[in-house]
């Protein structure tokens, strides 16, 4: 009897810590495990070239002083060989300010009333001119955004601006009425167009993977990577040439005339870029990977704050960004979504797109979130098998863009999309 009962007791005992165990495990792996992010094949990661492949190029230094960007731009834009986009628009017309109100509730109703007026008698000049002022004084006004909303829709059938001005009204009074039947006609057909975009930039991505494969475009790849650092550093002002740049990189040399900063900006680049074409093979983007890039893009520039969150308060034009103290929080919620099951499942520009506004948003670093910024977007594109996306800096004025489309993340990336920035080989 005694043994029955000891044989018992072990065995309910076991049981116990094989439950304790299980039980352990699953809270270890459910709430503590780094999500794992299913990519395509990075197709494109070879694109950015390796430290060991610079000095083994298959064109001459020397032939750079005959290098023509336009050239370079127009094979690669020609190498896509399809139709443009459709639903293609001029999105940026205007640009409201996030300044806080300040006009009075008299004159911002009476700069609406007079703008409805002139859009009834036809004068669509003078109405636009006053819905952009009454916004300006009023950006928070729910009535003002939707009936500029409707101007836009109505008289310039731009319907992505009016979107994101609907929205916009519904976030600072979610039971407008007006907004609310506005926003739910117009969101479907922006989705509508994002749909269509992707459908053209998978029938491109299908077609430069087979280019991939072709040895004719294997010069205008290369001289493309130099391209990318020209117009990445050239946003932030830089001013070398693509053929300095390049000297630069692969001699080591010091090209003549221009600023430390200048060449600490490009060195920082390339090494940023080298280390992106690490991390694609890498499935999770942690606070880590992100202060990492950081501190490469800005390491060479400035050494004591590359790679640290900033410590002090900042305003970019007319957005502030959240408070310095805010920043922890924030970029671990932002890391929470970067990984979530919601951010993969998201079309990858989609996915890339909102990836770079969310951090621009919170801009958590005094200087280089730009540049962070867009390396995470790439990095995001060529992990699911496209190529990264060469911003020009002629196109700087369109970075503002969360300027206007503020809060409004789906519309972020129509316009982002729609401003021919093209996908380098």
């Amino acid at each position: 009897m005694n043994i029955l009962v000891i044989v018992i007791s072990v065995l309910i005992t076991v049981i116990c810590v094989l439950l304790a165990l299980l039980q352990h495990y699953y809270f270890i792996n459910k709430l503590y495990k780094k999500p794992s992010i299913k990519y395509d094949v990075p197709v494109f990661a070879d694109l950015i070239p390796s430290e060991k492949s610079k000095s083994n190029r298959d064109f001459p230094l020397q032939a750079l002083k005959d290098y023509d960007e336009d050239l370079v731009l127009y094979d690669l834009n020609s190498a896509l060989n399809s139709q443009p986009h459709q639903g293609k628009s001029d999105t940026i017309e205007f640009i409201i300010k996030n300044d806080k109100a300040t006009g009075t509730d008299s004159e911002v109703y009476n700069t609406l009333q007079a703008a409805i007026s002139f859009k009834l008698s036809g004068k669509n000049h003078k109405a636009l001119k006053l819905f952009e002022h009454a916004a300006a004084i009023a950006p928070e006004n729910p009535d003002v955004l939707n009936k500029y909303g409707e101007f836009l829709e109505q008289q310039h059938q731009d319907i992505v601006s009016a979107d994101e001005l609907y929205f916009k009204a519904l976030t600072y009074s979610p039971d407008h009425k007006a907004a609310l039947i506005n926003r739910e006609r117009t969101a479907q057909v922006v989705e509508g167009l994002d749909y269509n975009l992707f459908k053209s930039i998978d029938s491109k991505n299908d077609y430069l993977k087979k280019r991939m494969k072709m040895d004719s475009f294997e010069a205008v790849k290369k001289q493309a990577y130099y391209l990318h650092i020209y117009h990445t550093v050239g946003i932030e002002g830089n001013t070398m040439t693509v053929e300095q740049l390049r000297y630069l990189v692969e001699t080591g040399q010091v090209v003549s005339g221009k600023s430390i900063i200048e060449h600490n900006e490009v060195l920082g680049l390339e090494k940023a870029m080298q280390y992106i074409k690490l991390l694609v093979h890498q499935d999770y983007i942690g606070i880590k990977e992100i202060l990492g890039i950081h501190r490469r893009v800005m390491g060479h520039v400035d050494p004591i704050s590359s790679g640290v969150f900033r410590n002090e308060n900042v305003f970019v034009g007319s957005h502030s960004p959240p408070f310095h103290e805010e920043l922890p929080g924030l970029m671990d919620s932002y890391v929470e979504w970067l990984n979530s099951e919601e951010a993969r499942s998201m079309h990858p520009v989609r996915y890339a797109a909102l990836a770079h506004y969310k951090l621009v948003d919170i801009h958590p670093f005094i200087d280089g979130n730009g540049r962070t910024s867009r390396l995470i977007m790439n990095l995001i594109l060529l992990k699911a098998g496209y190529p990264p996306v060469m911003v020009l800096k002629e196109q700087r004025y369109f970075l503002y863009i969360q300027d206007v489309a503020r809060k409004s993340n789906k519309n972020y990336l129509s316009r982002l999309l729609s401003f021919g920035s093209v996908f380098y080989f």
